[in-house]
């Protein structure tokens, strides 16, 4: 795919300045220089700082720098002229010819923002692998976002994007909730079937736990948990049973906010497999697990830190040397069975699983599952993994990482990939599965709360007749969501507001998707063809409003890449939200349909065009549905 005009021009750019600077007898690298140009800095169109980063090596002032670099500088195609201030060198667009390039780029067929920068390579995403016990809260609803996201950003980049779901049916959770089923007499309940699925078995799964803090029955669901393991018995067969019910529920609520998926792996089909004996094996004989014989963790195989030659800091000095795997009665740990995993993730495993079709998705896919019968499918195998899973996580995650090291597959450790998030609070709520406190506070209440309001809100500010109230106020509920959600650096804390994520005036999902309405009935109420616009002179376009909006669109495929190679969904949300208030500010300062000229008209349409389709494009990548009037 062609480079966007932003980037050839960025290219040029950088090669001038690795000239004059050569020619100026200083030093830089190439990656340094490519690094230091930005739209946002100095007082240019496009700003470099590399005179500060040449100035701090050297003692030197970055002013003698700056100028010393631009004074041996070659003329640059596409740039009118160039300067220097407080240590930048500054390059001024030449705006005609550029407003015309990036017009004709965005509005030419076929998506824009997309890239080939993947090369079909396979990149396998995991989201959000929650244990089927209890219905979503807002905590895990990050983790499905984030991982939906992510896949779409990588589908944008041009990878070969696989979205699996792993479906963790045995671990002592599991067996909680498949124990209280079991034994609901003794606990006192029935199951609810006049509620979803997930959200009666959540019930269960509390009562479980409440139970046992006055009953001692750990070893009754220690004896469960064993059971499952085994194929054929009773608790096997009702634990898949009401693995899949819950399942069924759970895709409700992940279709509601637009997340799909390819492919379900279920645990208990990696034990049937036998594929967490064949990666133990392997992790035996390449000496990285062995079996301990005395002492504390005597009959356990266990990793022992010590026998890992180059092993990483974080894993140094720890109170524990040792790791188990598979404990003194046999059972294999969670961490076991996600190594194992992650083996056959990059095809370190055979693909001897099976799979057959679990339900038709809303967006017109198939989703298909591991299974005891069905037929050999091409999943697995990738590139690269990424997980979106809990920042509490990471020391099991990056254990994952050390053991691809530690066997010999450094290429497939590097293409593994943990996105680590933070915790989400809800006006001030505490949310622990166990004890149920996401009651009031699941995926379901929380899509229930945001369309209502946003129900309010469109009928206190749109004249829609009811059916298009409805259909607009999910549109929108969606997008405040996944907006709130996707807009801080995944790291860090979330707070979830309801006050932000409808406000129609600013940073949200909401105020973009009406940006985009705003366009198209600007384009509607123009009365000109398509073609007749796209077609305009853009050269015209030279005001500094209209322009910032050309530099905005000039960024957009480099803004995707960046996404995908930081793995930050911020930056797409970011980018729209900027958008959104260039475009805004444009048709504030700038007439369209009352322009001076039929010239400048047809111009300015053709901009808000390319708005449209620019941000209809970032908001699909980051799965929020264009909305049309509002």
């Amino acid at each position: 795919m062609d480079d966007s005009p932003y980037m050839a021009l960025r290219d040029g750019i950088a090669k001038a300045l690795a000239d004059a600077i050569k020619k100026a007898g200083y030093g830089a690298e190439d990656s340094d220089i490519a690094r230091s140009l930005d739209f946002s800095k100095g007082s240019g169109d496009i700003a470099s700082s590399i005179s500060l980063k040449i100035a701090k090596a050297l003692g030197k002032s970055p002013a003698d720098v700056s100028s010393g670099i631009s004074e041996n500088m070659a003329l640059i195609s596409g740039i009118s002229a160039i300067g220097t201030s407080n240590g930048f060198i500054n390059f001024h667009i030449d705006r005609k010819s550029f407003s015309a390039s990036v017009l004709k780029a965005v509005l030419k067929n076929g998506a824009y923002c997309s890239s080939g920068k993947g090369d079909g390579k396979k990149a396998i995403i995991e989201s959000p692998s929650v244990n089927p016990v209890h219905p979503w809260h807002v905590g895990q609803v990050r983790s499905a976002l984030l991982g939906d996201t992510l896949s779409r950003i990588f589908e944008a980049c041009g990878y070969a994007v696989e979205r699996q779901d792993y479906i963790d049916d045995l671990g002592f959770q599991a067996a909680q909730a498949i124990w209280g089923l079991m034994h609901l007499e003794r606990l006192g309940i029935a199951l609810d079937t006049s509620k979803k699925y997930d959200h009666a078995l959540g019930d269960v799964y509390v009562k479980v736990n409440a139970f046992m803090e006055n009953n001692d029955i750990k070893a009754e669901i220690d004896e469960t948990l064993k059971n499952m393991e085994i194929d054929g018995t009773y608790e096997s067969k009702i634990s898949r049973e009401s693995s899949e019910s819950y399942v069924n529920a759970e895709y409700k609520t992940a279709f509601a906010f637009n997340i799909f998926h390819d492919v379900l792996v279920w645990e208990s089909d990696i034990v049937r497999e036998n594929l967490l004996e064949k990666s133990l094996q392997i992790l035996k004989r390449k000496g990285i697990a062995k079996e301990l014989t005395e002492g504390k963790y005597a009959n356990c195989l266990v990793i022992d830190f010590n026998d890992i030659k180059d092993l990483p800091e974080e894993f140094k000095g720890l109170k524990e040397s040792v790791k188990v795997l598979v404990r003194s009665n046999g059972a294999p740990n969670y961490l076991a069975k996600d190594i194992a995993f992650h083996m056959w993730k990059f095809g370190l495993l055979d693909n001897t699983f099976k799979y057959s079709k679990f339900m038709d998705q809303p967006n017109g896919k198939e989703l298909y599952s591991t299974s005891r019968e069905g037929s050999i499918m091409n999943f697995g195998n990738g590139s690269i993994s990424i997980n979106t899973i809990d920042a509490r996580q990471s020391y099991e995650q990056n254990l994952i990482k050390m053991v691809l090291e530690a066997i010999g597959e450094a290429g497939k450790a590097s293409g593994f990939k943990h996105i680590a998030y933070g915790v989400v609070e809800l006006e001030n709520a505490k949310l622990a599965g166990r004890k149920g406190t996401w009651v009031g506070y699941t995926a379901d209440d929380l899509l229930k709360e945001t369309h209502e309001r946003a129900v309010s809100l469109i009928g206190t500010r749109f004249n829609l007749p009811d059916d298009a109230k409805d259909r607009i106020a999910r549109d929108i509920s969606v997008s405040a969501i996944r907006f709130e959600f996707l807009k801080l650096s995944q790291e860090k804390k979330l707070t979830f507001s309801w006050e932000n994520a409808l406000n129609f005036e600013g940073n949200s999902g909401p105020y973009c998707q009406y940006m985009y309405a705003r366009a198209s009935r600007i384009i509607e109420n123009s009365g000109i063809r398509t073609e007749d616009i796209v077609g305009a002179d853009a050269s015209v376009l030279c005001s500094d409003h209209e322009f910032a909006l050309i530099k905005q669109f000039s960024i957009a495929k480099d803004i995707v890449e960046k996404a995908a190679s930081e793995y930050k969904t911020n930056v797409i949300i970011d980018y729209i939200s900027g958008a959104a208030l260039a475009f805004s500010k444009f048709y504030e300062h700038d007439p369209v349909l009352k322009a001076d000229s039929k010239e400048r008209m047809l111009a300015r349409l053709a901009l808000v065009l390319a708005f449209k389709k620019v941000i209809g494009e970032m908001l699909a990548i980051v799965g929020i549905n264009a909305v049309e009037r509002m």
